[in-house]
């Protein structure tokens, strides 16, 4: 009987190492899709794929590009801005930078 629980032990130790190894998506999987915003006071949706963010209201996007795992760059016609991107959960991303603090919501 010993033997068996050793065996279960050992599977249940590479389980949880397997678990513990693996982790969830990163910044730059999380931030692709469409998300909503509020800039002064008018509710937009801006949708991010791998190289550009197009505000879909305006018809117009601008490139942007990771600068590590955590900051992006933007050129906003012209307008260089450079955030900080946090995800509080996969849904909700806070995007820092020296215009200010944003808060974004995935658009399911």
């Amino acid at each position: 009987m010993s033997q068996v629980k050793v065996i279960a032990a050992a599977i249940l130790l590479l389980v949880l190492s397997a678990c513990a190894g693996t982790s969830g998506p990163s910044k730059q999987e999380l931030i692709l899709g469409s998300w909503q915003a509020d800039f002064q006071g008018q509710s937009i949706v801006l949708v991010y794929s791998d190289t550009e963010v197009s505000v879909e209201s305006f018809g117009v996007s601008f490139p942007y590009e990771w600068l590590d795992e955590n900051q992006i760059r933007m050129d906003a016609m012209g307008q260089i801005v450079t955030s900080t991107v946090e995800f509080t959960n996969p849904d909700e991303m806070v995007q820092s930078s020296d215009q200010g603090v944003q808060t974004l919501r995935r658009v399911q």
